[in-house]
């Protein structure tokens, strides 16, 4: 019989539907304590055994995460896992997938997190704060604002996320390019750039989107010289990882107008020091890491794990399987 290790708050949330999905997963339990129990008694790992581990939003936001971790390390049995994260390189997921894990990542927040880019450049190219203020004033002064339609746009990395921002982008009538390796999947954009025309690509955005995965080859890609080379009053954001950004970089090119404002969602220290300049500048837009917060976003991440727990079982392909190269 397969053996699984849950999080006990959501075990207790969603039992009847995996129940429904696997009735004859035996599933011991993880507590907020950090103990293990199978019905009802407490249990070792060894004893447990277990080949499916799950790492939901509960446990994520939960003091308990570094702990399980630690758990699926020691597990010799563990067969798969799956995590809501999208990003894998916060964590040692590359050492489980290097030991033949399989780990599967979640993309459910791809909707949310393009809502959330959409409504923030829209903010800020409709000075949303500024009629705010003019209506605590009483002042009634008729202005113009920017639109969306026939803005140029560039993503780099196009993922979930790039996708479902551009197909946005484009029912409203932008201009979406990319910067990606590979075409397929991105019949939906004008134009696609390799990584290694990105600086050509820079100077043609209005609004430059950092969406890709932190690796070897994208950590500090946004540095002075990347700065230097967008656009005068183009707007960065970025919902990515904070290590993309030189952040002092960042700061002088803001200084100088170029870009014109930042959108930042993650930074290298999360929250920023309280001394940090991103906090009081006034051409950055902060955000707590809360892109990916959306209404739907735990909905859809439990049907996809629903659906990976049915393929499992049916000895079927996973959906989203990670691969070392999704890592490094």
């Amino acid at each position: 019989m397969t053996t699984a290790l849950y999080f006990k708050p959501t075990w207790e949330r969603l039992r009847e539907q995996v129940e429904a999905v696997a009735p004859a997963l035996r599933v011991g339990l993880y507590d907020e304590d950090g103990g293990i129990t199978l019905d009802g008694r407490a249990v070792t790992l060894a004893e447990l055994a277990p080949a499916y581990c799950w790492i939901h939003s509960e446990l994520f936001f939960s003091s308990r995460l570094d702990d399980y971790f630690r758990l699926m390390l020691d597990c010799p049995t563990l067969r798969w896992l799956h995590t809501v994260n999208t990003g894998l390189d916060k964590l040692p997921y590359l050492e489980l997938v290097e030991r033949g894990v399989m780990v599967t990542n979640n993309h459910a927040q791809a909707i949310a997190i393009a809502e959330f880019v959409f409504g923030q450049v829209l903010a800020h190219w409709q000075d949303v704060a500024g009629y705010r203020a003019m209506q605590r004033e009483a002042q009634w002064r008729h202005r113009g604002f920017r639109e969306i339609s026939g803005s140029r746009w560039l993503i780099v990395g196009f993922g979930a996320i790039g996708r479902e921002l551009a197909l946005r982008l484009k029912a409203f009538g932008a201009e979406v390019n990319v910067v990606r390796r590979r075409r397929e999947g991105a019949d939906c954009v004008d134009t696609l750039f390799t990584p290694e025309a990105l600086h050509q690509a820079l100077p043609l955005a209005d609004v430059v989107v950092l969406a890709c995965a932190s690796n070897a080859s994208t950590r500090n890609l946004v540095d002075a010289a990347f700065l230097d080379a967008m656009r005068d009053n183009s707007t960065l954001v970025n919902i990515a990882r904070g290590d993309l950004v030189v952040e002092d970089d960042l700061r002088a090119a803001l200084d100088a107008g170029r870009p014109g404002f930042a959108v930042l969602d993650v930074f290298n220290q999360e929250p920023p020091a309280p001394a940090s300049w991103v906090w009081q500048h006034p051409r950055v837009s902060l955000t707590p890491h809360t892109s990916n917060a959306g209404s739907g976003m735990r909905r859809r991440a439990e049907a996809l794990y629903f659906e990976n727990l049915r393929r499992i079982q049916a000895g079927e392909p996973l959906v989203n399987l990670v691969s070392r190269r999704d890592i490094v």
